[in-house]
């Protein structure tokens, strides 16, 4: 039911299976006069009411990113459309986010996730993009995931584009935090842009049976005695989007159902694909226009600074992987 965090959510769900022991038992007169026994049932029932506060958090924004795909199918703009993108994108990261919590909670492997990132470049800060890139990569490296599909689109020798795909556990919880449009500072108060973004990557979940109808009729074609007689002919529908496939070329039932349910399988799938081509694009557009971040470069000290952070105010970039590494492990602390 929740695709790729439902073996933590149900794993949280065990654990909870002694919330409501723990809070009756804070109730108790005899809980309550041994002072040291309560003390350690009100440790339990808090870790187990933040798991309890965490795993509704994650299954709240899973069944609105729910909501919000079905309101796809009514959507009669483009600019309505890519308002439910972006929602939907935001409730993707939630996700993974709370997901992250739940697991260092529980102490359970981590989801592997797949995001799409993308710098946007301009001018003389082209090279503090290509720098950002490298040390994010090698994070990423370090830390057991993937980094592939790589792409640096250039202008007159400057990076100007890069695009690239993290696999791995917790990626995009961990670069969620440096998303936005990030101001560099020039001598003579000029100032430029650099732009970076993080999404789910695009992904079409299997067709579930329960999201088909199967109606059976009759062929109305050539094909024989048979064919014309008994109920050969299928229809599927895919109640979700409305997709409706009809199959009576074949001589059986078996054959039609076969044919029709790889017909309608492959049109799910191409719908879906665009839809999440359409959510990605909408989600990085979005994110590179977001302004007054706490990360700024000064190219005039060559400093980096993120607000964020004290021990990260006019750094020397670009930084050590180690200090790289440090600096987003920090920023997950907050």
């Amino acid at each position: 039911m929740y695709g790729v965090y439902g073996d933590i959510i149900s794993a949280a769900e065990r654990a909870l299976s002694d919330f409501s022991q723990k809070e009756e038992l804070l109730e108790y007169p005899e809980v309550q006069a041994d002072k040291a026994y309560y003390l350690s049932v009100l440790t339990e029932y808090n870790n187990l009411k933040l798991l309890k506060d965490k795993l509704a958090a994650l299954t709240l924004a899973l069944d609105e990113q729910k909501t919000a795909l079905a309101l796809l199918s009514d959507a009669h703009s483009e600019c309505d459309r890519a308002e439910i993108y972006e929602e939907i994108s935001a409730l993707k990261r939630k996700a993974s986010v709370f997901a992250t919590a739940l697991s260092d909670m529980l102490g359970c492997k981590h989801v592997e996730e797949r995001a799409y990132c993308r710098f946007k470049l301009k001018g003389d800060s082209a090279r503090l993009g290509v720098a950002l890139f490298e040390l994010i990569k090698s994070d990423l490296i370090l830390r057991g995931a993937r980094v592939y599909d790589e792409s640096i689109s250039e202008n007159g020798g400057r990076a100007k584009d890069i695009s690239f795909i993290a696999d791995g556990a917790d990626v995009i919880a961990r670069l969620g935090p440096l998303v936005g449009a990030h101001k560099v500072y020039f001598p003579q108060s000029r100032s430029e842009e650099l732009c970076f973004a993080v999404t789910p990557a695009a992904t079409v979940e299997k067709i579930s049976e329960s999201d088909l109808r199967i109606d059976l009729f009759r062929s109305s074609g050539a094909g024989g005695q048979h064919i014309n007689k008994t109920e050969t002919a299928i229809r599927v529908t895919h109640i979700p989007t409305g997709i409706s496939v009809v199959c009576q070329d074949e001589r059986s039932q078996l054959q039609n159902k076969k044919r029709a349910l790889e017909t309608i399988e492959k049109r799910v799938k191409e719908r879906g694909e665009q839809a999440e081509k359409k959510r990605m694009e909408a989600d990085i557009c979005a994110q590179h226009s977001q302004r007054n971040t706490s990360i700024s470069f000064d190219m005039s000290s060559g400093t980096f600074t993120d607000t964020r952070l004290k021990a990260f105010c006019k750094t020397p970039f670009p930084l050590t992987v180690e200090q790289f590494s440090a600096y987003l492990n920090g920023l997950l602390a907050l």
